[in-house]
């Protein structure tokens, strides 16, 4: 009876621990089926860009547009919502596609572009979608110029003219995009036609569509116009016109539009301004000087005037011309002119007068009306800029607007817009325009409409990451009751009550921690939910950003930018990369480097390091470098006089170095700058600094002119003079490449990257040690013409150690593709590069091809080097494994995973032309994975057989967002091993974190605590009500 008892009671634990198995199981179920979905625009975020526009497109209404048309320098068509800014849809065209101009037309949007290629695309006003694309085989434009490409609506059928290549033109269905007829030059014309036009006709002819071009001449081009029947393409008319100009920018068309109205070629001839009325022989001619009576600032004109286009629909006639003027030769004068229809004569309406720096000028119609509105945006001072309107019919200025514009952000404007619309009784205005820095801007009547795009994020150079400090680092000055602490010193009883009342005062957040964890709804899994957030967002002046604090696990980061437009822009990756600050740095500042020399500190700030080339007053080239507070942007201030927050070098930026030693007395390491006199400069410049570098100098050796189309590598070392303060470079190496061959691709090892293992484990548990030389890079070259008898291109990989130049392995590709990209990228003892094969029919065929080398100190396992240490002058050659993997997709960019002790696996990443981001394990890659069966051994290992890669969804980090134009990609460890923080940039901005060995330190974001606290509640109550049960059936036992 007491067997059976102890049998029924254990049967009875048994079934409770299988409750409690099968409530914990219920209660994390959903959160393992949710777990990939839930990360989706969590984990990471993604900022579609466009570029800077240069030319735009509203839809004129009388109420105004809901969308404003733009193209961009970086090839793209986008639409943008006008009273937000939010970006509708784009259309990223290819690198050759440059945009000759774009139109509204019929509700949609008619496209000019392409330079090998040409193209005229109608899209869909709403989608962006082509609704056709006529592209004639074999036409491109004319290279160099921005003259050749034109277009415009007849009047009878609002079918469209074309003009291409500045010798084509067309007749094309505005609906259908099909040809109706073509016009062609005299093949061998030295005649460049560049614009189209449709005006009043000669004689009884109505329907006239007019072709201006310029006949090359020996000293001066000559005026040609050819008169087609828009009905038939047929020749009514062509002649020259008595005309001797100096460039395509002389020249100028208006008016027309209709064949009712008179059109004109405005040109300028040495120093008068020329009319001719199209449709007859009349030329018109006035002296420029004679405008100075009502254009007084042509006074003190310096230099020739020149044509400023309006970008006015067909049908008007007014036009700029402008000038520089004053003593230092920083100031501009505008005037506004016209043609009068009865003299065929240009006048002077109004005098803009004289600015100092740069005025860009628009002009649209009144609403409704025909009337003419000029708009000039200038900057007032440092901090405005101002918006001026012109009324071309009264002659008058009816607004001058000042608008915040900080200088040190946004410098000048570079393009403007205007848009007049109709608001209840009222005319309200919108100005579009772009500024120095490559932002985009709008400003309305309407202060909720205004708003700006950070577009100079679609120009990055390079990014450096900056830790955030820690809360606590930041209390160091106040006692932990956030008082400021005495100068006196504290005894060890006051410290401990110090703490005590701070434990007390911290009790204050008890309930609230409570009543959160007992709220219902808490007890069920909640997965991180998405934020929606917009490019507009990120800058828009009311946003908020949490304090720059680092969150537990350090994926918290700021990410600050270098770009080609000269500035600085940091970023909070925390928030979806909400712009902290950024900092323009002015014309000519070509930001060279960007290095964080300092990380946040007990009480110091990070610092970061700026250098950058400029030019100097006469024109010599000039290295300046800069010191910013990483969390402001400001400059970093420093009582030590040597220690100072900008200075510069009287020479050209070669190259920068971060060397391992720091400045004793404001804690940054020391920077190496190299200049082109071969000079080397350390910054900061301080004795301490000095001495320690010339004691570090004798080993330290780096390559210089290792650029992309280099013909040799050089290696060097500084030259350290005892008793001068001069300290130089020497070349200690040069490795010239064979003739024909340049550099493509460069790649060496992270200086941040660890190496976790020291060797490779193999499935008869022997070990291949790595090589671990930490001095070699990756040097790729390519021979477009071979010479030793080959008729195809060929490609070299060469492994150079930088101390003495040896060459440890040299491997050549035959038949590469070198229109296509060549990538490279090295990691611990890995190298892995791509190119496009042409193939060989014999043995492969065409497509890229990813190789993968692996380099070990010894062939024979478990053996290696007898030296503790490692260094280059032993003159050990590696030995190297590699294989070739077919790789499916068009790399454009390509990086490698790191984390903080490199134990986690390493994935390779790859930026597609799809629009993507690509994750590839190092196992699908690696060099050892047998080519037939794999043996017991490989098994034992874990290698897979060798196949081409997969098109496996989940190995695409950017998921289903369109990523365009990656160009680089970079990563940064946190401070979780499994964890890293990858950006891919190029056009659009992607961040994400990755995890390539998952996860295994780190609960799932979604796991529910209140579930767990709910289960050690419940486990705690059986334990309470079984307890007391069990002990009496055993009691109860023991009797019977």
């Amino acid at each position: 009876m007491a067997t059976s008892s102890r049998r029924t009671a254990a049967v009875s634990s048994l079934s409770w621990r299988a409750c409690i198995s099968v409530l914990l199981l219920a209660l994390l179920a959903s959160t393992v089926l949710a777990l990939e979905e839930a990360q989706k625009g969590v984990i990471d975020w993604h900022h579609k860009w466009i570029g800077t526009p240069h030319l735009t497109a509203p839809q004129r209404t009388v109420r105004g547009s809901n969308t404003v048309f733009v193209a961009t320098d970086k090839n793209t068509v986008a639409a943008l919502r006008a009273k937000s800014g939010e970006l509708v849809w784009r259309q990223v065209l290819s690198k050759d596609e440059t945009v000759h101009d774009i139109r509204a037309v019929g509700g949609n949007l008619l496209t000019l572009s392409g330079t090998s290629q040409f193209h005229a695309r109608l899209l869909d006003a709403k989608t962006g979608q082509p609704l056709w694309d006529f592209s004639p085989a074999g036409e491109g434009s004319i290279p160099e110029l921005n003259f050749g490409q034109a277009v415009t609506v007849t009047s009878e059928d609002s079918n469209l003219i074309i003009l291409n290549q500045g010798r084509h033109v067309r007749k094309i269905g505005s609906k259908s995009g099909m040809e109706s007829w073509h016009w062609k030059a005299e093949e061998g014309s030295a005649t460049t036609y560049f614009s189209v036009l449709e005006a009043k006709g000669f004689g009884n002819h109505e329907h006239v569509v007019y072709v201006m071009g310029l006949t090359r001449g020996v000293a001066a081009f000559q005026l040609e116009i050819v008169a087609l029947d828009s009905q038939n393409g047929n020749v009514i008319k062509s002649f020259n016109a008595r005309s001797s100009i100096s460039t395509f920018e002389d020249v100028l068309t208006l008016g027309g539009g209709s064949n009712g109205k008179n059109g004109y070629i405005a040109w300028l001839e040495n120093d008068n301004l020329k009319v001719l009325t199209l449709g007859t022989d009349k030329i018109t001619q006035t002296s420029l000087k004679s405008f100075q009576a009502e254009i007084s600032s042509f006074g003190d004109l310096v230099s020739k005037l020149d044509f400023v286009s309006l970008r006015l629909p067909e049908g008007h006639t007014e036009f700029l011309l402008s000038g520089t003027v004053g003593e230092y030769h920083d100031a501009r004068s505008s005037g506004l002119f016209d043609i009068d229809e009865k003299t065929g004569r240009a006048e002077a309406l109004f005098d803009f007068g004289e600015r100092t720096g740069f005025s860009t000028y628009s002009a649209t119609t009144k609403p409704g009306t025909d009337e003419v509105v000029v708009l000039r945006a200038f900057r007032g001072d440092s901090d405005i800029g101002v918006l001026e309107l012109v009324d071309v019919n009264t002659r008058e200025t009816t607004l001058q607007q000042q608008i915040p514009l900080e200088y040190e952000t946004f410098a000048h404007f570079t393009f403007a817009s205007l848009e007049l619309f109709s608001k209840g009784q009222g005319v309200q205005t919108r100005v579009y325009f772009s500024t120095s820095d490559g932002s985009f801007h709008a400003y309305s009547d309407i202060e909720s409409e205004r708003w700006y795009r950070e577009e100079s994020l679609a120009y990055i150079k390079d990014v450096e990451f900056v830790d955030l400090p820690e809360r606590k680092l930041w209390t160091q000055d106040v006692n932990e009751a956030g008082h400021q602490k005495s100068s006196r010193n504290v005894t060890i009883v006051e410290r401990y009550l110090e703490r005590l009342s701070s434990h007390v005062l911290q009790l204050k957040s008890l309930p609230a921690f409570l009543i959160s964890y007992a709220n219902p709804s808490s007890l069920f899994t909640k997965a991180p939910v998405a934020v929606d957030y917009s490019e507009v967002q990120i800058g828009a002046a009311n946003r908020t950003i949490p304090s720059l604090y680092r969150d537990q696990f350090g994926l918290r980061k700021i990410l600050v930018f270098s770009t080609d437009k000269g500035k600085m822009v940091a970023v909070d990756s925390g928030s979806k990369g909400q712009i902290v600050w950024s900092r323009y740095f002015g014309y000519g500042h070509d930001i060279k480097d960007v290095v964080v020399v300092r990380q946040a500190n007990v009480r110091l700030p990070p610092v970061l390091a700026v250098i950058a080339e400029t030019v100097d007053g006469g024109k010599n080239r000039v290295t300046r470098m800069y010191r910013l507070n990483a969390l402001t942007g400001e400059d970093f201030r420093s009582n030590n006089f040597f220690f100072p927050s900008s200075a510069w070098i009287p020479a050209g930026y070669v190259a920068t170095f971060k060397v391992p030693i720091e400045d004793p007395d404001e804690k940054t390491h020391v920077l190496v700058l190299v200049d082109d006199r071969m000079h080397i400069t350390t910054f900061p410049s301080t004795d301490p600094v000095q001495q320690a570098f010339k004691a570090f100098s004798d080993d330290f050796y780096f390559l210089l002119k290792n650029k992309i189309g280099a013909k040799q590598l050089k290696g060097f070392k500084p030259i350290v003079t005892a008793d001068t303060d001069r300290m130089d470079v020497e070349p200690t190496w040069t490795l010239p490449f064979p003739e024909g061959e340049e550099i493509v691709a460069f790649a060496e090892r992270p200086s941040y990257e660890v190496m976790a293992s020291l060797g490779r484990v193999l499935g008869d548990r022997g070990v291949l040690y790595k090589y671990q030389n930490p001095n070699y890079a990756t040097v790729i070259t390519v021979n477009k013409k071979p010479s030793h008898g080959g008729a195809a291109p060929y490609l070299t990989v060469y492994l150079v150690d930088v101390v003495t130049g040896t060459i440890l392995h040299q491997a050549t590709h035959e038949n590469v593709g070198l229109n296509r990209p060549i990538l490279a990228t090295q990691y611990e003892n890995n190298v892995v590069y791509t190119f496009w094969s042409e193939g060989d029919s014999s043995t492969s065929s065409k497509g890229y091809q990813a190789i993968s080398l692996e380099l070990y100190e010894s062939r024979v396992r478990n053996q290696r080097n007898k030296d503790e240490s490692f260094t280059s002058f032993a003159g050990e050659l590696p030995h190297i494994i590699s294989q070739a993997f077919p790789f499916p997709y068009t790399p454009t960019a390509i990086g490698v995973t790191s984390t903080k002790a490199g134990i986690s696996a390493k994935d390779i990443l790859f930026g597609l032309s799809r629009q993507s981001v690509m994750s590839v394990n190092k196992r699908y890659l690696d060099p050892r994975r047998p080519i037939g069966p794999p043996s017991a051994s490989d098994k034992e290992e874990m290698l897979m057989p060798y196949s081409a890669l997969s098109d496996d969804p989940r190995m695409f980090l950017s998921y289903d967002l369109e990523v365009a134009g990656v160009k680089k990609i970079v990563t940064a460890p946190t401070m979780l091993e499994s964890t890293t923080i990858v950006v891919a940039y190029g056009q659009d901005l992607f961040v994400t974190r990755h995890a390539p060995s998952k996860t295994f330190d780190l609960l799932n974001e979604d796991f529910s605590k209140s579930q767990l606290m709910l289960t050690m509640v419940v486990l705690t109550a059986v334990m309470f009500v079984t307890g007391p049960m069990m002990q009496k059936k055993m009691l109860k036992e023991l009797w019977y």
